[in-house]
């Protein structure tokens, strides 16, 4: 632990540009997408200003690769559609649609911003109060959706708000706030029996979502149940999740190939959950109050996350299309503040497993109880009130206090600490905190070190319209 820290936010989002002010605000954003990173257009075209929606329109059929249409500050009723149709910009020269300044754009109504045949396209600053949220449909790849706020007057009924099924889709800097409906924030799928190829959804504020139903009410779905073998290749990086109370899973992954990444839940009863996936990677995370993950499906890479609300190992069930055996998943160097459990209600049971190296301390006993077949167990470092962890053998792991104190939000090793030094195997990268291991590495997320802290939890600050 350093003294200094630095918003975890500041690594991953570097050239993703910034909407200020005016016409150069809106040529800043006008970023190409797809490849989980962004580049500024190479041909600036056109900078012009539409007076009211209806001339937003013409000018945005008018619109040419590499131009850039604003829309007045003010307040706009739109009972029917600005359709962005048939307008295709590059990778080097996008079109972009904007507001003249972020968040002074305020669209209300039955009507919205659609969008069909029109890859390339970035749509910025807009704060949304429509019936509707814009969609991505597959013909039109390499959207961008960024510095908006989403806070829709949507209809009681299940209904998802943005929702993505083309190929290279950027979605970061957004506000997603207080829906009450069935149906997510966010919806990652894709055309047929295909996933939307390479999906980045960064720095994003996904906050208050309240549906009070059992299920369905995720702030993002990445994939369906039908589609969890099928890779996506998205990557789910730098989002703060704050009350995610619309359903159990806060982000939930239902397609395979996909990374979650240095994202924070606070005040939220949604985990990450791997649903149907295999192959994918989850690290980094800041998982705070009861936020926890929870996985099923084969050849998932877990490590270095710092999760207080626990742990679940999923054991599968007779039926494929329910949920998928843990198997073959690595879980590794995390600090976990809550209980490690299994969930074999469905009658199966997780396999091959390792599970090495890392923290679990609770207030309640035991720490871990699990049970899996065929699995791996080494340098873990358990703490509860009672000694004991049914599932793992006594060459698996240590019982002993691993003197952890709260220190930049989270909870970090203290001096003379068992974990000091004691790991078997060394960090896939940094620490929770991005700090490199000096020598034998420490048990759990956190390295005990002097050395700069380049990542910490994220607040609203780091993220949405207004972040850096």
């Amino acid at each position: 632990m350093a003294r200094r820290r630095t918003a975890r936010i500041t690594l991953i989002t570097a050239g993703a540009g910034a909407l200020a002010c005016g016409a150069a605000a809106a040529v800043a954003v006008a970023t190409t997408g797809g490849g989980h990173g962004t580049a500024v257009s190479a041909v600036a075209g056109r900078t012009v200003l539409a007076s009211s929606p209806a001339d937003l329109q013409k000018k945005v059929d008018a619109a040419r690769p590499g131009d850039t249409v604003l829309l007045r500050d003010g307040s706009y009723t739109l009972n029917a559609p600005v359709a962005i149709t048939g307008r295709a910009g590059t990778k080097q020269a996008r079109i972009t649609v904007a507001a003249q300044h972020t968040g002074k754009v305020v669209l209300t109504g039955t009507g919205g911003i659609t969008i069909a045949r029109s890859p390339y396209v970035t749509l910025a600053g807009f704060v949304f109060h429509t019936r509707q949220a814009p969609a991505v449909p597959a013909d039109s790849p390499g959207v961008r959706f960024t510095r908006n706020t989403f806070r829709l007057a949507e209809p009681s009924g299940k209904n998802n708000w943005v929702s993505v099924e083309a190929d290279d889709v950027q979605v970061d800097h957004n506000t997603f706030a207080h829906k009450r409906s069935q149906g997510v924030y966010l919806q990652i799928n894709g055309p047929g029996k295909a996933m939307a190829q390479r999906t980045h959804v960064n720095a994003n504020l996904f906050s208050d979502h309240g549906y009070s139903g059992s299920n369905g009410g995720e702030c993002i779905r990445l994939g369906y149940g039908d589609k969890g073998a099928v890779p996506a290749h998205a990557l789910i990086e730098g989002n703060l999740l704050d009350r995610a109370n619309g359903d159990a899973e806060g982000i939930s992954v239902k397609s395979s190939n996909n990374v979650v990444r240095y994202n924070t839940f606070r005040n939220s009863k949604g985990w990450i959950v791997l649903r149907f996936s295999n192959d994918s990677q989850v690290y980094g995370n800041d998982l705070f109050g009861t936020s926890g993950i929870r996985f099923y499906g084969r050849g998932h890479d877990i490590h270095t996350n710092y999760v207080e609300g626990g742990v679940t190992v999923g054991g599968g069930t007779s039926d494929p299309n329910a949920y998928w055996p843990a198997d073959h998943v690595r879980f590794t160097h995390n600090t976990v503040l809550g209980q490690v459990k299994s969930d074999h209600s469905g009658g199966g049971k997780a396999h091959d497993l390792t599970f090495a190296d890392n923290v679990v301390r609770t207030s309640t006993a035991p720490a871990v109880s699990v049970s899996v077949l065929n699995s791996s167990f080494a340098g873990n470092l358990f703490f509860a009130p009672a000694k004991g962890a049914p599932g793992v053998p006594a060459s698996g792991y240590r019982f002993a206090d691993p003197k952890l104190k709260p220190a930049g939000g989270l909870q970090h090793l203290a001096k003379g600490s068992p974990a000091v030094n004691a790991a078997k195997s060394p960090f896939q990268g940094a620490d929770i905190d991005g700090q490199a291991a000096v020598g034998r590495a420490d048990i759990g997320a956190d390295e005990l070190s002097t050395a700069r802290v380049s990542r910490v939890p994220l607040t609203t600050a780091n993220v949405g319209p207004s972040a850096r």
